[in-house]
């Protein structure tokens, strides 16, 4: 492998850890755990790319770290704590996680990558194995949910 090619892939690697830090704590709820996952993620894009085999490296390092994800959550269990008045963490983001962690882990899957990452659907798409219609469908579902979640979560607080 050339040098260039590794200088390619440390300003990969370099650039997009703290966004795949993020999303994959969206994703598990936990940050040591989203940094293992981010870690190991970047680790078999880097391999696998000297390999030749990764031919876009964002679908490639999306689609791992989304699937590592989804195999540590099969139990859909809520895994997201935090408390109100938590340092630097307001309520409503509170709110936030915890109806995203109570979604079916492909309908969070497709709302982090469509909402927090910014994919369109054919590359939220291409990273998850579904066609366009489907993607459309996990992000009406997800949506629908978040918002009865959240609107659920505001009446409890208020009542």
């Amino acid at each position: 492998m050339s040098g260039e090619n590794d200088t390619a892939l440390r300003e990969f690697v370099t650039s997009r850890l703290p966004q795949l830090r993020r999303s994959a704590f969206l994703m598990c709820g936990d940050w040591q755990m989203a940094t293992d996952l981010t870690r190991a993620t970047l680790a078999r894009v880097v391999a696998d790319s000297r390999r030749g085999a990764v031919a876009d490296p964002d679908v490639y390092a999306y689609a791992h770290l989304m699937e590592a994800c989804r195999r540590r959550n099969r139990r859909r269990e809520h895994v997201f704590v935090a408390s109100p008045g938590a340092a630097g963490v307001d309520a409503e983001a509170i709110l936030l996680l915890d109806a995203l962690h109570k979604l079916a882990p492909r309908c969070r899957a497709v709302l982090v990558l469509r909402f927090w990452d910014g994919f369109d659907v054919g590359a939220t798409g291409a990273m998850l194995d579904l066609d366009d219609e489907r993607v459309s469908a996990y992000e009406r579902a997800g949506l629908a949910a978040l918002g009865k979640l959240l609107s659920d979560s505001a009446a409890a607080l208020a009542g």
